[in-house]
């Protein structure tokens, strides 16, 4: 071992200046900047984040709800026009008093065509349909569901034809109920067909 450079050394080391803070300058600008980014980041950035997070989730789930609200508008839409639909059909069954008086001149050219005799064609009475209502009590109170408008008819010919009549009747697109139908023989082998079909009409609101 050199020992003359051993003790050289020593006697560096000893005369050299002691360490002040400037040369911990570096280090403690250092930690400082640590320092405050972790405090920039836990104060300001990271509640930002925080934030922002919460607004999108909002945000995604508000955006769910009106998926599903939309969903459901569309199926009451759907479910609307079906009823509107529905409602249509049934309105086609009611009559108008301008129907009524097509449904004369129908059995009329209809018994002209097939060979038939009128001998009677008659509208009764209207009768008014309370659903709701109790047959021992007062019913004037009670609203009109519809009413029901009886004809009467009485018609002479062959068998055949009569049917032909009865049969472009029943094919009209309204609701018409044969309430009576008598049908008799005459000597002379035609038929008389005494019949009261009823038809329904709308209450006037």
């Amino acid at each position: 071992m050199d020992l003359k450079n051993l003790f050289s050394k020593k006697n560096a080391d000893a005369n050299a200046e002691p360490k002040t803070i400037k040369d911990y300058l570096g280090l403690i600008v250092t930690l400082c900047l640590i320092l405050i980014f972790l405090i920039i980041y836990f104060f300001l950035i990271r509640p930002t984040f925080k934030e922002q997070e919460v607004l999108i989730q909002d945000k995604y789930y508000k955006l769910q709800e009106i998926e599903s609200m939309n969903n459901q508008i569309s199926s009451l839409i759907t479910k609307v026009e079906e009823l509107e639909l529905e409602r249509e059909e049934k309105f086609k069954l009611f009559v108008s008093e301008k129907e009524v008086e097509e449904l004369y001149q129908l059995i009329s050219l209809s018994a002209l065509r097939n060979n038939l005799k009128v001998n009677r064609l008659i509208r009764g009475e209207e009768e008014a349909i309370r659903e709701s209502a109790d047959s021992s009590g007062d019913v004037s109170g009670i609203p009109v569901d519809y009413y029901k408008i009886y004809v009467e008819y009485d018609i002479e010919g062959r068998f055949p034809d009569y049917l032909k009549l009865k049969s472009e009747i029943a094919e009209l697109d309204k609701l018409i109920v044969f309430e009576k139908e008598e049908v008799s023989t005459t000597e002379s082998r035609t038929v008389v067909a005494s019949v009261k079909i009823s038809l329904v009409r709308m209450p006037t609101r």
